[in-house]
């Protein structure tokens, strides 16, 4: 039986829970075009915000892949931090679809690393990886994801994950004296808690108010703007940042055992990387007693390009088996 294959033209869409980025391809392996950057929640449904971009082009697409920050029930979707559910075959009816798919969001991100030009990433700890070992992506932005890519010959699989919501606690003196002010309100601390735009604000406010710092609430917009400026209370917020994503970072490299490499993506890490104490990235990344020979071996990288999620999103539109989507429980139909 011939695999199932996705009509094109085919509408790429990678939605977070702020922005949602609309690009197009016109044919398979052919490049994605960026249509519209637009507000997540700008319109009452997901299907009100397609049409308003794709009522104006000259051919309306075919079919859809959408990546969803938010975890998935085969066809229907949630997203995490907005308020935008998503159910294929409604979406189809609506929007004269004959074919699609949702990803989460680090699904479309892990697909990515099968394609991603070296241009693309910047690399911070060299290890010695593996050509096919698995790899994994995470990183900060509106929430926290993480997913990994495992490769056996020609065909892949996409492992999407809530990694976001495991808990964290301290490991150094410096966390234990800010812990107690980033607990506060909290049931529990998870990753999402500190690594996420949300987060870079709680851990700000821990550090002035550990230092008796009188700092104004910003935005995470405003204290990376701050750190980038010299400000003392940002900069420390960004050196505990960076700490904390390396420890994480390192700690899913050992989950996953991610041979193939680290990949940190996400709007805020490459925003801040010119602040990476990248020696204190590194040791904090492999410092992983007893387990240091294993940990030498992870590389980790900053993906760096803005498109990513559309580079995954055009791949897996191109070729579904190859990351193991070729799944009728998954693709719906109009």
């Amino acid at each position: 039986m011939r695999p199932p294959s996705i009509a094109y033209p085919v509408l790429l869409a990678d939605i977070g829970g702020t922005n949602c980025r609309l690009s197009l391809v016109a044919e398979p392996d052919g490049p994605h075009r960026a249509l519209a950057r637009i507000g997540t929640g700008s319109h009452a449904t997901p299907e009100a915000a397609f049409e308003s971009v794709i009522a104006g082009l000259p051919e309306r697409p075919r079919s859809a892949v959408l990546a969803v920050a938010g975890p998935l029930d085969g066809r229907r979707a949630q997203l995490t931090n907005a308020n935008w559910d998503f159910d294929g075959p409604r979406l189809a009816a609506a929007l004269d679809f004959k074919q699609g798919l949702l990803v989460n969001d680090f699904e479309a991100l892990a697909a990515s690393l099968a394609v991603l030009r070296p241009a693309d990433a910047e690399t911070l700890v060299e290890g010695d990886p593996e050509p096919d070992g698995v790899k994994l992506v995470l990183g900060p932005g509106t929430g926290f994801g993480a997913a990994a890519l495992l490769t056996r010959g020609e065909r892949g699989f996409l492992v999407p994950t809530e990694t976001g919501h495991i808990g964290i606690g301290p490991e150094d003196p410096a966390e234990h004296r800010i812990w107690p002010a980033l607990a506060a309100g909290l049931p529990r601390v998870t990753v999402e808690h500190l690594l996420s735009g949300d987060g870079l604000v709680r851990l700000h406010r821990a550090v002035a108010t550990t230092s008796g710092v009188a700092e104004a609430d910003v935005s995470a917009a405003d204290i990376s703007r701050l750190a980038l400026d010299g400000n003392p209370a940002a900069l420390m917020t960004v050196v505990c940042f960076w700490r904390l994503l390396a420890r994480v970072a390192g700690d899913l490299a050992l989950a996953f055992k991610a041979t193939g490499g680290v990949f940190i993506a996400g709007g805020i890490a490459p925003k801040l990387l010119s602040l990476a104490d990248r020696p204190t990235v590194r040791s904090v990344f492999a410092g992983k007693p007893p387990m240091e020979e294993l940990a030498a071996r992870f590389a980790l990288h900053i993906v760096t390009t803005q498109d990513a999620a559309e580079q995954g999103l055009a791949a897996i539109a191109a070729n579904l088996g190859r990351f193991g989507l070729d799944d009728p429980k998954r693709l719906w139909f109009g």
